[in-house]
């Protein structure tokens, strides 16, 4: 049985390709659940624009990828920590606590996943972290990890 693929689906094809499974897996798995239809000439037109609408999706997303990129790459985030003797923190900063000041002080929404840390910060200093954010699209985001003053700390604890 030959059908049209909706969406991608892994070891089988892509969105509007024409792939031939057994009727079985066709009638009643793919077509039911909405991954495919029958092959027809009318349906053929109808998977040509789906493809042609996949693709214009992954552009789209590769433009958004890369200007967010340029956004990233031009930022240096300061994060203030309490840090001990020899510039140990106490604790540590993970890629949620960067997602999260990256949303609070520049607006900037950015899932802690694709923050490339292979463990979490635990001294003072300046890092150079990449950030995948598309399939070939990694930007780099510096972060410094400053000491709190004194004063700050003292104000927080009172």
């Amino acid at each position: 049985m030959k059908v049209i693929l909706k969406q991608d689906i892994d070891k089988l094809g892509k969105v509007g390709e024409v792939v031939e499974v057994s009727d079985g897996f066709g009638r009643n798995f793919l077509i039911p659940q909405g991954k495919a239809i029958s092959y027809t000439k009318g349906n053929l037109k109808q998977a040509e624009y789906l493809k042609k609408k996949e693709m214009d999706k992954k552009e789209r997303e590769l433009n958004e990828a890369k200007n967010f990129a340029e956004k990233l790459n031009n930022l240096s985030l300061e994060i203030k920590v309490k840090a001990g003797e020899q510039d140990k923190l106490y604790g540590s900063v993970t890629s949620k606590d960067i997602s999260d000041v990256l949303a609070s002080e520049y607006g900037l929404e950015l899932d802690k996943k694709k923050i490339d840390l292979k463990e979490p910060l635990k001294k003072l200093g300046v890092y150079d972290l990449p950030v995948n954010l598309y399939k070939d699209v990694v930007a780099r985001l510096r972060v410094k990890v400053i000491a709190e003053s004194p004063l700050e700390a003292g104000t927080k604890e009172e």
